[in-house]
């Protein structure tokens, strides 16, 4: 295979910004070669990729999106999505289980595998979801994590019983991933929420009423609770309010064997933009307060949360346009992620080396994922080439996700991503898909 040269620019990583060229050879990083000067060295290669100006980091790795397909292909399917990805500098996936049908045994996943084959522009896993009864399978299984529903989302696989709850917590061998809001505080929230614009057109911002910080911090508890008792690994999705972090904070104290992430929407949207969005926001867990939104970043910068994912979860421009009991929740959040964070990193809200850190290194180390998040050699050569410089408009006609929208749009961003490289192939350059589907499913 011929040997590709990624020279005269700068590689991310946690340690900060370095002056290096990356060689790359059969899918894999072959050599990391520092600069002293701009000159570079003397390196043969078959293509060189000058790449003066720009900034090569690993490839994004994002454990926590919804692709859709089986069931729900009017929506998003495996190439829109995997399109959306490598546009947003995301190399790898972890797509959730709540397909139709429910991915929660072998038949189910290797009916997905087989769905996916060949068609993904990005590498990626899938999860198994716990339905309350199939832990044995769970077990048995390769994927990298189950899923836990600690309520019904979007589907049906909330699991409420305490009983079969408990024995999964005691019985199953891998990587725990928590939906965390509770099912009796949400019920009778709606309950009262109903009775209250009976008659009346009912707003998007009850959303926030109806699953309150309550509803997180009452499963959050549980589950932290159940994964000290049992002694389990437990990773929190989209935590979303500053009692939540005190909760998993104590709960480590404890030794309790916790992580957790944040969504983008959670960092860059509070209440008060329901004016503007309404359902186009509604997502669950639900929008929370500035106040909220200023401790997401807060928990990034002093080490409470540990990795960022978008739960990119796409509807339709029509489904979202529904009065507020039929609009579904979700946004979709792929093709925007890393300019998201690259803004951030031109206004000082971050840097470089904590997005790496939150978005690559994290990722791959708690969802064991080999060969990725780095660049050094031998790891997978999934890179992204990114501007620091080019501000850019979201608008819906440049945006890959087959739902066609985005909860940024009319946002302007500095800071895009030219060219991705998925198992060293070039897969996106310049706006558009260039290259095959090579996603491969990863290895743990």
């Amino acid at each position: 295979m011929s040997k590709i040269l990624l020279k005269n620019g700068e590689i991310g990583t946690i340690d900060g910004l370095m002056l290096a060229d990356v060689l790359i050879e059969d899918g894999k990083i072959l050599k990391v070669i520092a600069r002293v000067s701009d000159e570079g060295k003397a390196v043969e290669a078959d293509e060189v990729i000058d790449c003066r100006g720009k900034v090569i980091l690993p490839g994004l790795i994002d454990v926590h999106v919804h692709f859709r397909e089986p069931g729900a292909s009017h929506k998003e399917d495996w190439k829109t999505a995997s399109s959306a990805a490598v546009a947003g500098g995301v190399t790898t996936v972890l797509d959730m289980p709540n397909n139709t049908p429910g991915i929660v045994d072998a038949a189910s996943l290797s009916a997905k595998r087989e769905l996916i084959a060949g068609r993904s522009f990005c590498n990626y896993g899938l999860y198994l979801g716990f339905n309350g009864s199939n832990v044995e399978e769970i077990n048995a299984s390769d994927v990298p994590a189950v899923k836990f529903y600690a309520c019904d989302s979007t589907g049906d696989m909330g699991v409420v019983e305490h009983e079969d709850v408990e024995k999964f917590f005691r019985m199953c061998k891998k990587l725990i991933v928590v939906h965390a809001e509770d099912h009796d505080v949400i019920e009778a929230n709606k309950a009262l929420v109903l009775a209250e614009y009976e008659g009346r057109e009912i707003p998007a911002s009850v959303h926030s009423k109806i699953r309150p910080v309550e509803a997180a911090c009452k499963a959050v508890e549980r589950v932290c609770e159940l994964a000290l008792t049992f002694g389990r690994r437990v990773h929190i999705a989209h935590v979303s309010t500053e009692k939540e972090l005190a909760i998993i904070k104590k709960y480590k104290l404890k030794g309790a064997k916790l992580t957790c992430e944040v969504a983008p929407h959670h960092l860059m949207l509070s209440e008060d933009d329901y004016g503007t969005l309404g359902n186009f926001m509604r997502v669950n867990p639900p929008i929370r307060s500035r106040g909220d939104v200023f401790a997401m970043w807060k928990g990034l910068k002093f080490g409470e949360i540990d990795l960022i994912a978008t739960d990119h979860a796409p509807h339709t421009i029509e489904e979202k346009s529904l009065d507020y009991l039929h609009a579904p929740s979700g946004v979709p959040e792929l093709d925007t992620l890393l300019p998201c964070l690259l803004n951030a990193v031109d206004a000082e809200g971050l840097t470089i080396e904590e997005v790496v850190r939150f978005c690559c290194e994290k990722p791959a180390e708690i969802f064991g994922l080999r060969g990725k998040g780095r660049i050094e050699e031998g790891f997978d050569a999934d890179l992204v080439v990114v501007d620091m410089e080019l501000s850019r408009e979201v608008k819906r006609e440049n945006l890959f996700t087959k739902c066609g929208w985005s909860p940024y749009e009319k946002s302007v961003f500095k800071g895009w991503p030219v060219m991705t490289f998925v198992g060293g192939e070039l897969v996106f350059k310049d706006g558009e898909i260039v290259g095959e589907a090579v996603g491969q499913e990863v290895q743990v």
